[in-house]
C-alpha cells in the first residue's frame, strides 16, 4: 500500500463552487487566506473523518 497516496484534497475549484453556491465571492489573492482558514477549521477533525469512514466500512462489511 502506498502510504503517501492522497485520498482527499480540496482544490481551488472546490472553493469556487462553494463560493458560487453561497454568493460569497473572492479573488485569487484571497486563496491563501481561505486555505489557512480551511486548515484551521479542520484542525484535528481529519482524524474524526477517518474514524467515521473506517466505522462505516465495518458496518458495510457486517451487512454483506
Amino acid at each position: 500500500m502506498k502510504k503517501q497516496k492522497t485520498l482527499y484534497a480540496i482544490t481551488a475549484e472546490d472553493v469556487v463552487n462553494v463560493s458560487n453556491q453561497n454568493s460569497i465571492f473572492f479573488t485569487e489573492k484571497n486563496l491563501s487566506f481561505i486555505g489557512d482558514k480551511i486548515g484551521d477549521y479542520f484542525g484535528d477533525k481529519w482524524q474524526d473523518a477517518i474514524e467515521y469512514a473506517l466505522n462505516e466500512l465495518n458496518k458495510n462489511k457486517q451487512s454483506i
